[in-house]
């Protein structure tokens, strides 16, 4: 893990389940190249369900806590993430 708290996951979708599936917190993605988007781990919108899409096929931080990721992002890009509605 990174000294700030965050793991990167990335074309590693087992990985990533696993991780997800055994600890809470936040994951930030970026689906499109724009603006990153915070969600809780278990958001619907994470496709963890959906056997045929990569999750990882584009970079995803993992965080316990919102406030490390929405740190990260605004040290990228210098803005910070949007929130997922369904899940925030």
């Amino acid at each position: 893990m990174d000294d700030d708290g965050v793991r990167c996951f990335y074309k590693d979708d087992l990985a990533y389940d696993q991780w997800v599936a055994e600890h809470a917190g936040y994951v930030l993605t970026r689906p499109r190249r724009g603006e990153y988007m915070l969600h809780d781990s278990k958001c619907l919108h994470l496709g963890r369900d959906k056997v045929a899409v990569r999750l990882t096929d584009k970079p995803r931080r993992w965080a316990r806590q919102p406030g490390t990721l929405v740190a990260w992002a605004k040290q990228e890009t210098g803005a910070e993430p949007l929130l997922c509605r369904t899940c925030r």
